[in-house]
């Protein structure tokens, strides 16, 4: 049971890295970071963005867990 929480928590993770870096950068550099970026950091329903930001948001969550778990386990 170990193993395939170990496996489970390899994969969230790697599907979290892939995710991060196939999204776009939000800030617009300098400009941005002090108010004067633009507001286009919203995504429209359907888009690419959106995907992957819930990709990111539901692999997190399983890593957290499966990273939970194989803890709890191994020092049973």
């Amino acid at each position: 049971m170990r193993v395939v929480a170990m496996i489970v928590a390899g994969l969230s993770g790697l599907a979290i890295i892939v995710a991060v870096a196939l999204q776009k950068t939000k800030a617009d550099g300098f400009s941005a970071a002090m108010g004067g970026g633009s507001d286009m950091t919203r995504h429209t329903p359907g888009s690419k963005e959106a995907w992957l930001d819930a990709v990111a948001k539901y692999a997190s969550i399983i890593w957290v867990l499966a990273c939970l778990a194989v803890a709890i386990m191994w020092y049973r």
